[in-house]
């Protein structure tokens, strides 16, 4: 190795400290790993995640997409994009994420990356568009009568 290349990066680091929450599961959504912040996010320590199925933090209706469209698109494509699913937090509350999938084999057989990011942001700001299109087609509506 070159002196003036930069050393490679801690790729245990990366995954504990990467900016969104990433999961690696079995093919069945037995977890296998999580990093630190899907965990505070979703309020469950990783001894408390591991080996639970991913399936079992969905809410009901995330359980019916995920056997419907999203596992049989895993299996068939080998990936999924910004699939918006509900989870429930440790303390019941639901938190909402959007996932990022891929499926992938080695030795042992296929698994799934997952990477999951919070959306309380970007849903503030889609219900502030809404909001303002409702209000600009409320004005439009009392000027169209006026006239």
């Amino acid at each position: 190795m070159s002196d003036d290349l930069p050393e490679p990066p801690d790729y245990e680091a990366l995954f504990e400290g990467a900016p969104c929450g990433l999961i690696v599961t079995t093919e069945d959504g037995s977890i296998l790993r999580t990093n630190r912040i899907f965990c505070t996010w979703i309020g469950l320590e990783p001894a408390q995640l591991q080996g639970r199925r991913f399936q079992t933090l969905l809410t009901v209706g995330g359980r019916i997409f995920h056997q419907t469209h999203w596992a049989p698109l895993m299996q068939m494509q080998g990936s999924v994009a910004e699939v918006k699913l509900d989870l429930l937090h440790g303390d019941g509350h639901i938190v909402t994420m959007l996932l990022n999938g891929v499926r992938r084999a080695d030795v042992n057989g296929p698994y799934y990356e997952l990477a999951l990011f919070g959306t309380t942001d970007r849903d503030r700001y889609e219900r502030e568009l809404l909001s303002a299109r409702q209000h600009a087609e409320h004005l439009l509506k009392e000027k169209t009568a006026a006239e």
